[in-house]
Parts: structure tokens; sequence; C-alpha cells
């Protein structure tokens, strides 16, 4: 652990660091910091900073930087100092959102870009997705005898598709009355609830309904809606990416919408805000990269998540309340939706 002096110093440097990007030295801290201690004071501590960890020096006699120990120290002592988002910035926020009325798409990238241009780093925004996904409509379309087209829409629009091979030969109007029958049954149904019917099927019925319960299953597992991404020019001006191979590993990353989407999936356990920094990160590119997400959603019923990508040298401060703020907005949203 940390005197308070010593955490008073490593502030002002992470402080200092965010807005110039240049290394912080002793002079600058003595001078800005009003902390009263002499640079010769304040060098020997920055000494102790780097021995433990918590900043390194780029060059012996120079200023020191944080390290991915300073900043995860800095975030978990932010606590409550956390910048809050003030009442005016909150209902101006709310008066956009609630200007694009009930089109969920627009909140989404609205949300994105608002983020976005508050942070000044990359917004990531997913679509809220229902929990269990329910059936709207099937319909089988006859490709050649024994070869048919599963064509299953969804709720909130999806629309999913599979080859089914039968074992004999089915019309049209075969599977346009297996069509009706289970359109019937099966409406607004979730996959477990398909399964607990007890309706008597033919093989051909049961082939059709494995191949419903299937694609719905596979549905389900995927916790997230393919990530909206917003503000990669943002993070192309900060310094950090003007070395070209870090820039294309980051761009590279952020055009995998997949990969994005089994981050967030891996991230985000349990209700708050998770804050991952630099090394903490699995992913090769996003070793120089700190993320800021959380959920939103109704619990049990619709999630969401929202968040912010940008460099170890992030304003961690601005960056949770803003997206904290942003998330509770669309959780109001959503429950707006889903529960009316």
């Amino acid at each position: 652990m940390l005197n308070e002096r010593q955490a008073c110093i490593l502030k002002c440097i992470i402080g200092d660091y965010i807005s110039s990007a240049r290394p912080v030295g002793s002079q600058a801290i003595a001078r800005n910091s009003g902390l009263g201690l002499s640079s010769a004071t304040i060098r020997n501590e920055m000494a102790r900073l780097e021995e433990e960890g918590y900043i390194v020096r780029p060059h012996i006699s120079g200023g020191g930087i944080p390290s991915d120990k300073g900043y995860r120290y800095y975030v978990e002592s932010l606590g409550q100092e956390t910048e809050r988002t003030s009442l005016d910035e909150k209902l101006m926020l709310a008066h956009l959102f609630h200007q694009v009325e009930r089109e969920l798409e627009e909140w989404t990238r609205l949300a994105a870009v608002l983020l976005s241009r508050t942070v000044h780093n990359v917004a990531v925004v997913t679509f809220p997705k229902e929990a269990e996904s329910r059936i709207k409509h099937l319909k089988l379309v006859s490709l050649q005898q024994s070869l048919a087209m599963l064509i299953l829409l969804l709720h909130q629009a999806k629309l999913k598709q599979q080859l089914i091979t039968f074992s004999e030969a089915m019309t049209q109007d075969e599977l346009d009355v297996i069509s009706n029958q289970f359109n019937s049954l099966f409406h607004d149904l979730t996959w477990p609830q398909i399964i607990a019917q007890r309706k008597r099927l033919s093989p051909v019925e049961e082939q059709v309904r494995d191949s419903v319960v299937h694609l719905m299953a596979a549905e389900d597992e995927q916790l997230y809606e393919e990530p909206y991404i917003e503000g990669i020019s943002n993070i192309l001006a900060q310094p950090e990416f003007m070395m070209r191979r870090d820039m294309l590993g980051v761009i590279g990353l952020l055009e995998r919408r997949d990969v994005v989407r089994a981050m967030l999936h891996r991230v985000l356990i349990g209700d708050g805000i998770r804050v991952l920094i630099g090394a903490e990160n699995r992913e090769d590119e996003m070793k120089g990269c700190s993320l800021v997400v959380t959920q939103y959603g109704i619990p049990g019923r619709v999630r969401g998540a929202i968040g912010v990508i940008g460099p170890t040298r992030m304003p961690y401060g601005k960056a949770i309340s803003t997206v904290s703020c942003i998330g509770s907005l669309m959780s109001n949203l959503a429950a707006e939706i889903y529960s009316g």
C-alpha cells in the first residue's frame, strides 16, 4: 500500500500524464500540485513508486509515466471521487434520447455517438437483446423433393435460416401444413417451452422442431448483439497510436465485431462498471488499451452492453461516469419499450 504522500504524487502524475501524454517530472509536480513538497522529496518518492511498479521512467533522468499497476491503483482509489455527470447534462442526454421516440436502433447509434464525443475515444454499444428468443413466425420452403429451407423469424425482427434434408419427399403443400401447425403451436414460445410441448409429432415434424430448437438455443447462447462502434478516428488521434503497428492492431480488432462481442461476453460478469487496464485484457491488440464497460437493460429479460475503449491514458473518471449515466438512460428506455 502507498502512504498518503505517495498516493497524492501518483495521482498528480496520472492526472498530468492523461492531459499531456508526456512524462511528468518532479519539478512540474512541485510547481503545480500544491503539495508543498520540494523537488528532491518528490524525486525520492517517485523513485519508490518506480521500485514498486506504479510508474515507469522511459529515461533514467526523465519524468515518470503511470504503469498498468499505477492506473489500477488510481481507478480503485477513485471511489466516491469519480466525476459525476451533472443534472443539466443528464437532462440534456435524456431529452436527446426521447427525441428519437421508440427507435431502438437509433437509440443505440445515439448512445455510441454521445459517448464517443464525450470521452473522446471509441464507443462500443450493443442493441438490446432479449434473454430468451421467442418465435414470431416460421416458414418451410421446398427446394428439392426432400430438401427444404427453414425460415425462422424471431422477435426483434431476427431472421434465421437452415437447410433441412428429409428422409422422404415433401411437397410444398405438406410443408405448408407443418408450417401452419407450428405457427399455431409455437407462436411466442421460447425453445424450452417448445420442448415441453406434449403434442405427438411425426418424424418429419420432430425434425423440423429440433431444427427450430437448435437455431433458437444458438441464438440465446449469444448474450449480446453484434456491437455498434463509433469514434475510431478519436483513437487514431491519440499519440500512443502514432506507431503504425499498434494502430493497425487496434483497428483490426475493432473491425472484428465477433471478437469484440466475445470480449464483452467474457468481461461483463455481474452488475456495475468493469474496468480492464492494459495487460488485464486477454487480447494482444488490447494490451495498450483500457476498456470501461457496463450492462444495461432489464435484469433477466433484456440486456445490452455499453462501453468505451481507449489508450490506458484514459480520463477514467469521465469515462466511468458517462458510461454509467448513458447506461442508466438506456435501461430506462428499454424498460419503456419492453414493459409497455
